[in-house]
């Protein structure tokens, strides 16, 4: 057992004054007009001065991060959202025009192009592509969108019915449905889904409040749609958005006739004339995994797992949680969902999550684990932009940890009967969650090539997007309900089009573990030297840095939905 009395450390900012206020406005827009004004005089220089612009963005991630965690803490404290938005608004947004300044004077300088391109090209392609989008009028209404993304998690954060005697938010209903009692599996998946529709109302006009902003955005930026800025404003430099469509056909047809499979096994083994929609998480043998009984516990478990798959990951998180780095119990007031934010000064991170003690909290920590490691492998980094991973490189990284640690999990699961059922939910869940994943892609494209729908058309469209996405699953007398699932989904308001790339790095993901079966000591290092890349290279490249391909073609997903049967027939065999 590792448990480190070990703290995380603070990494000073060398290039930044010891006395700068990095909460002061005033301050912050002092440095960055003082760095515009200075001289570039060599390709020396030039590096100098993008490392101490690299420290002020570093220093203000951290801040912005810091106000984020308390405010998710806390979702119910307008306070801590107010000091997070104007934060946002007063030091990140209204310095864009001094930031773009700058990446326009690294770029336009004669010595940029003694910069080795090996080191700086991705950087310089990174900054072109920053100075093509920006617009200085839509700095106001950027600030105005994440205030308004804020609101989800305020408006869910509230969200509670009393159910089985108790209090329960929508975290905590979630747990019956994995009640052996099908009355009550039904009765909390109908609560559940009612808190959304006595809320819709609000998240209906907050989300067309969202939408009506976002499409001027692009309008501003020349774009036709919000869809196709957002794919330029993401750096989606190595797929189109004609290449989602594609993917989204592959899945349909390479992995859901594997869903169907399963979902019609389910229906078999729970001796039923129909699955409904609380009967898919049901444990079939009767049984519900219970892999931790206390938060203590399940971080103590988490640690071990890690130690053995690579001993510094188990003394990361070690450190972290030392540090006070951690918040994984659900309660009423704190925001849904989880997330790992990167802490810059402690070269870490801050995991959040709501833990409610089912088998599914084991993974998100472990997969936030992921992200963490990720955040301490990059430490020796400089430039900014290379800390600032796109989300099909960060999530692969995630993803990897979570099969990385399967072979581990009788920490969690000492009864070989429990191991084998945690394992074969994970690899299950795996091309399970994809349907749900193309579903959340496709509605959002339609969404924002379809700027004028209303609420109604909105709810309707998803009605047929996911439609062909349910086989097996029977929703029959339940369209009133149905159609407010996607609200359910915090990244269409919050992160909208950030999604997508779960699938990507889930296919990612198992093409690193089919290599792990074969070399565990060689796919590590290629793990961890793609941890350490950051985002120094373009996504393909971290892809084969990994020693795998980026590619989500129908003919690579067939590929993988065999690699999970064996692997599944393997488990079952014992």
């Amino acid at each position: 057992m590792y448990y480190s009395n070990q703290k995380l450390q603070t990494i000073p900012f060398k290039h930044l004054p010891g006395n700068l206020d990095i909460q002061s406005a005033e301050a912050v827009k002092d440095f960055f007009k003082s760095l515009n004004q200075t001289q570039i005089n060599s390709a020396e220089e030039l590096k100098d001065a993008l490392i101490a612009w690299s420290d002020i963005n570093k220093a203000i991630a951290d801040e912005l991060s810091w106000r984020y965690v308390r405010m998710t803490q806390h979702a119910d404290d307008p306070a801590l959202e107010t000091a997070y938005n104007d934060y946002y608004a007063k030091v990140h947004a209204d310095n864009e025009d001094l930031q773009a300044e700058f990446r326009r004077k690294v770029c336009e300088n004669p010595h940029c192009q003694e910069l080795d391109v090996a080191e700086f090209g991705h950087l310089i392609r990174i900054f072109r592509n920053q100075i093509e989008l920006f617009r200085e009028e839509n700095i106001p209404l950027m600030i105005e969108e994440s205030e308004l993304a804020c609101r989800y998690g305020a408006i869910v954060s509230k969200m509670s019915v009393m159910f089985e005697g108790q209090e329960r938010t929508p975290a905590q209903l979630a747990v019956f449905l994995k009640d052996a009692d099908r009355s009550k599996r039904e009765a909390a998946w109908r609560a559940r889904f009612q808190l959304f529709i006595d809320n819709a109302g609000e998240l209906d006009q907050l989300y067309d409040d969202l939408l009506a902003l976002r499409h001027k955005i692009a309008l501003n930026a020349g774009y036709d749609n919000y869809r196709d800025f957002k794919h330029q404003e993401m750096g989606r430099f190595s797929y189109s958005p004609q290449d989602l469509y594609t993917f989204h056909e592959a899945v349909q047809a390479e992995v859901m006739p594997f869903v169907t499979e399963l979902n019609e096994k389910r229906r078999q083994s729970l001796k039923l004339s129909s699955l409904r929609p609380w009967d898919t998480q049901v444990d079939l043998d009767g049984r519900n995994l219970k892999p931790f009984a206390s938060t203590e516990e399940f971080i103590h478990k988490a640690i071990d797992v890690l130690d053995k798959v690579h001993p510094p990951y188990a003394k990361q998180l070690a450190m972290m949680n030392n540090s006070g780095m951690l918040d994984l119990e659900n309660r009423k007031g704190k925001a849904p969902g989880g997330y790992n934010t990167g802490i810059n000064a402690l070269a870490s991170s801050f995991i959040f999550m709501n833990h409610v003690q089912l088998h599914r909290d084991v993974v998100t920590l472990l997969h936030e684990s992921g992200h963490a490691m990720h955040s301490e492998a990059t430490k020796d980094i400089q430039y900014y932009p290379y800390l600032s991973t796109p989300s099909e490189v960060a999530e692969l990284a995630s993803m990897t940890m979570e099969l990385l640690t399967m072979d581990h999990w009788d920490i969690y699961y000492p009864k070989a009967e429990d191991l084998k059922k945690a394992k074969r939910e994970q690899l299950e869940g795996t091309l399970s969650f994809l349907p749900w994943c193309m579903t959340v892609d496709a509605l959002q494209h339609w969404v924002y090539l379809h700027p004028q729908q209303n609420a109604q058309e909105r709810d309707q469209a998803y009605m047929e997007i996911s439609k062909p996405y349910l086989e097996g699953v029977d929703f029959h007398g339940l369209e009133e309900l149905r159609k407010h699932a996607w609200k359910m989904q915090l990244h269409i308001y919050e992160v909208p089009f950030y999604y997508i790339e779960y699938g990507m790095a889930q296919l990612g993901a198992l093409s690193i573990y089919m290599n792990y079966r074969q070399n565990k000591a060689k796919t590590l290092q290629q793990y961890q030297d793609f941890l350490s890349l950051g985002y120094s290279k373009p996504v393909d490249e971290l892809y084969r840095a990994a020693g795998i391909e980026f590619d989500f073609s129908a003919k690579h997903i067939r590929e993988l939905v065999d690699f999970v049967r064996q692997e599944l027939e393997q488990i079952e065999k014992g």
